[in-house]
């Protein structure tokens, strides 16, 4: 079966045109390259396919999935390989890997914009493309994300404030679906609607995407605060007032990041000082930029803020690291300096820029870790909801040991609210998208990340990479996702925990997009599926 299977697939073949193959019973070589293919980026799993199959041409997609019919081997698909429970990738499947499918194509329809991207590309190849071209999309921070999973999983970025999430933004596609048949998807399909914030994979393998872009604005700053001596609770609070959905329109995207900290003996959750850190996104000069911050933080100075020099360019978001990960260096840090003196705002008047970060942020490497993620409910939130999160985030499952030696665990809220969803009109279906969070103020994203030195391995547990700090730090995701949290209801599909019921997901589209799927996937030996897609 397996020799077979891979025999079939070394003779795919378009135009002359092959896709490279790789196995782990080829010439050394090859076993070699399939080894370090093979992983994901989520080190906690690791697998054996049958096959990687580098995809460059629609056809090759086609052929597999006419194979796939025919031999009966289950699929994978991978395009930037972050899907967060390892599901691109899978023991005894065939991998197709659509990195490099990579090509970018901008051009003029009228007024409008209109960009082609690959499924391959990431984002820290993609931006600079597109921002050379004056344009861009509604784009991630993680530069090592790719465009697939990012745009079918909704896409949560630095933009979501003004031009919401990316899925609204695609306006087309074209579509290998489950028999191996070729679609162009156009506004008003029902695929297409599922595509936007459906989920990936469940219908078909999408192999470019077309979407309508937006005229860059003259100056973006992506900007950093941080907190390490202030009470958490009012750091939120603050926060939720910046985003406000007619607050600051030039604040276009943040997020905000809360460190988890051992559980106090003497707990006051308003009072409790959190390490905390506010990112933003900002359309403007750096001068009103600097005015805006002397209003937002007359209140409550920082500890530091980060703003880069007026001379770098401005036009590409290329430090996108800080946006996602926070190294267990930086808690250890902040919590064990907890009384540095705040920032003097007037310090923002002076010519050169503020650089405080004494250690610099890692690298985005791939590192086991586990997610988990719930959305605040439009308006129920509150000082109920403030205390529920901050009571989440002092867990006796947390310990500066445990940070010592590498666990990083937090919390990440992303705003959502802003312009474009308090305008936003519905179509009416099937425009519109399958994304359901469109009134929600912000994500909740809780991370454990461990990357333990193996000194601290017992040499039973060492090849399962776990040891009694990373279990604790699963244990408390397993805790934040069964916490009783009123306020809170759904999870994003962009943050896979496949613990959590795949309706949660998607709520109220969750029935129209398993219809979808039945009627115009044609899949119906459901090969286009893994453990979170939408049947």
């Amino acid at each position: 079966m397996k020799e077979n299977t891979i025999n079939a697939l070394k003779h795919i073949s378009y135009n002359g045109i092959a896709p490279e193959v790789l196995t782990d019973c080829g010439p050394l070589p090859e076993r070699d390259l399939y080894e370090q293919a093979s992983k994901v980026f989520n080190r906690k799993f690791q697998f054996r396919p049958t096959a990687i199959v580098f995809c460059t041409l629609t056809e090759h997609v086609q052929q597999i999935m006419e194979l796939a019919d025919k031999l009966n081997f289950k699929i994978r698909v991978r395009s930037g390989g972050h899907d967060h429970e390892g599901e691109s990738s899978g023991t005894n499947t065939v991998v197709i890997d659509l990195s490099k499918m990579v090509s970018v194509s901008v051009e003029k329809q009228g007024a409008q914009n209109i960009a082609r991207i690959q499924p391959g590309i990431v984002f820290q190849e993609l931006i600079p493309q597109l921002t050379a071209q004056g344009v861009c999309i509604p784009h991630g921070t993680c530069g090592s994300v790719g465009i697939a999973g990012y745009t079918m999983g909704g896409g949560w970025g630095p933009w979501t404030r003004i031009h919401g999430m990316c899925c609204e933004s695609l306006i087309g596609a074209t579509i290998v679906l489950g028999n191996g048949s070729i679609k162009q998807l156009k506004e008003g399909d029902e695929l297409l609607w599922a595509l936007r914030g459906g989920g990936g994979m469940s219908y078909g393998i999408v192999t470019e995407f077309v979407f309508k872009a937006f005229n860059m604005p003259q100056n973006t700053i992506k900007f950093q605060v941080d907190w390490n001596s202030s009470p958490a609770y009012e750091v939120l609070k603050l926060w939720e007032t910046l985003i406000a959905p007619y607050n600051n329109v030039a604040l276009i995207g943040t997020n905000l990041k809360i460190v988890a900290i051992p559980r106090p003996k003497d707990g006051n959750f308003r009072e409790t000082v959190h390490p905390c850190t506010f990112y933003g996104y900002y359309a403007g000069k750096q001068s009103e930029l600097k005015a805006d911050m002397h209003k937002w933080f007359a209140e409550l100075p920082p500890s530091s803020i980060t703003i880069p020099d007026d001379s770098a360019d401005a036009t590409q978001m290329k430090a996108f690291d800080t946006w996602d990960r926070i190294s267990a260096k930086q808690i250890l840090l902040r919590m064990t300096n907890r009384n540095n003196l705040a920032v003097n705002l007037s310090e923002l008047n002076n010519s050169t820029p503020l650089q405080l970060q004494v250690i610099p942020p890692d690298i985005d490497a791939p590192a086991p870790y586990k997610i988990t993620s719930k959305l605040v409910k439009h308006g129920e939130w509150g000082d109920a909801g403030r205390e529920n999160l901050l009571h989440t985030l002092e867990s006796d499952l947390i310990s500066l040991d445990a940070i010592k030696a590498g666990v990083q665990c937090y919390v990440t809220l992303g705003a959502i609210s802003g312009s474009y969803y308090q305008n936003y009109k519905d179509p009416g279906f099937p425009k519109g998208s399958a994304f359901p969070y469109k009134k929600r103020p912000f994500t909740i994203q809780y991370q454990a990340w461990w990357d333990v030195p193996a000194t601290t391995y017992t040499e039973s547990d060492a090849a399962d990479n776990v040891n009694n700090y990373s279990n604790r730090a699963q244990d408390w995701i397993e805790e934040c996702r069964s916490f009783n949290f009123p306020q809170t209801s759904g999870s994003f599909i962009s943050f896979k925990d496949n613990a959590v019921p795949t309706s949660n997901y998607f709520m109220e589209s969750y029935n129209k997009l398993k219809t979808i799927k039945e009627d115009f996937s044609k899949d119906p030996q459901n090969r286009l599926s893994t453990r979170k897609t939408i049947i």
